[in-house]
């Protein structure tokens, strides 16, 4: 960047440095060179117990119809002013219509950017999200750009948001590539397998882990000879059902819990192929993860896994269909060539686009791109940025 951007980065909370949004920008927060600000707009016991990089301000937020929301706007608009903000970057629903007023009564002129990251907006969400719905053209109309991390969520912007495409901007998840633990983590030595699957993700209805579930029950009822175990990194309130539907399809003991894991790689490292079965997805930063770790991945066919997963390094199979994945599953469990010749293309993918080295320049470009628009539209922003 030319010179340093004063840069708000406004979202609903961060509640985990694990999770794939607050993940991206914590690492943003720790590289870029900027005198950044992070505009919370309700506290998390991760926040309490984590410090950041860089100042955190909560806002008290509720709700957008409760009594106390005009106060949240209001000290949400004297930040603005009193930290000479240029640019504020939105994530998650809640924040998008707080930085959508932000703009529209802020007497400081900045730009707004809103960041699309899934293609589920609004889902389990409150009620009031229906009027956001009715209200979000107006916001992507007013903002300066669509920050979004796969082309599949730009297509579907530029289609169901009317958004114009030269207005949305695609910048791929960072990050970093991991290096061998040296030692494999016990559950590979206490249960043998010929070849071991890993699906990294939260145990919620859109992920489908119940589609690998019957996809292995599938494998064994085929007459597939391996030993085929799957590792599930993730935690969440389907892990009851998801273990009866193992047991009742007679796969109990190849399905393997093991709860949200500090270090997802070391796991990775012990297995032979990701998967990953979604009916949603943006950009996955589950499969970034197993390419890095040089393994094949399957994939349903779900919002951007397609970007990352071809013929090349594994099988994108349609949504919701555990024969088709069985089936992909199946080609590579008999032939451990392929899957070492399709995990090198994997890891070789990840080098060339995905680390944080190919990442950064993508975002400084976009962010000083957009202090020089701010500039040329004469804003009244004192120039007194320093070069960075």
């Amino acid at each position: 960047m030319t010179r340093t951007v004063r840069i708000a980065y406004l979202i609903d909370t961060i509640s985990s440095d694990k999770a794939g949004t607050e993940k991206q920008l914590l690492n943003i927060l720790k590289r870029l060179p900027m005198d950044a600000l992070v505009i919370c707009l309700h506290d998390s016991p991760w926040l309490a117990a984590n410090r950041l990089p860089c100042d955190v301000v909560t806002l008290g937020y509720r709700g957008f119809l409760t009594p106390g929301f005009p106060f949240v706007l209001a000290s949400y608009l004297r930040l603005l002013k009193e930290r000479n903000i240029d640019i504020v970057q939105t994530f998650f629903e809640d924040s998008m219509f707080v930085g959508f007023l932000g703009k529209v009564l802020s007497r400081r002129r900045h730009a707004l950017v809103v960041s699309r990251r899934d293609l589920g907006l609004g889902s389990d969400e409150p009620a009031y999200h229906g009027l956001f719905r009715r209200i979000r053209p107006h916001v992507f109309r007013l903002s300066d750009g669509i920050a979004v991390n796969a082309h599949a969520i730009k297509d579907h912007v530029a289609a169901y948001e009317q958004v114009p495409p030269g207005k949305i901007t695609v910048i791929g998840n960072g990050l970093d590539l991991p290096v061998p633990p040296p030692v494999l983590p016990s559950l590979f030595r206490e249960s043998k397998a010929d070849v071991w699957i890993a699906i990294a993700a939260n145990l919620k209805p859109i992920k489908r882990i119940d589609l690998l579930v019957r996809a292995l029950a599938h494998l064994k009822d085929t007459g597939v000879k391996d030993v085929v175990r799957a590792v599930v990194l993730g935690e969440g309130r389907l892990e009851s059902e998801l273990t009866h539907l193992a047991t009742d399809l007679g796969i109990g003991d190849r399905l393997h819990f093991v709860g949200a894991v500090e270090n997802v790689s070391d796991y990775l490292y012990g297995a032979d192929i990701g998967v990953l079965c979604s009916d949603k997805e943006g950009l996955s930063n589950a499969i970034l993860e197993y390419m890095a770790c040089g393994l094949p991945v399957v994939a349903t066919d779900a919002g951007g896994n397609g970007e990352l997963v071809n013929e090349m390094n594994g099988a994108c199979v349609p949504t919701g269909d555990h024969v088709a994945l069985a089936h992909a599953l199946a080609r590579l469990i008999e032939s451990p060539r392929l899957r070492k010749e399709l995990g090198a293309h994997s890891l070789e993918k990840v080098r060339q686009n995905f680390t944080w080295d190919k990442v950064l320049p993508q975002w400084e470009n976009y962010y000083d791109s957009l202090a020089k628009g701010l500039a040329r539209g004469n804003n009244p922003v004192e120039n007194t940025h320093a070069e960075a």
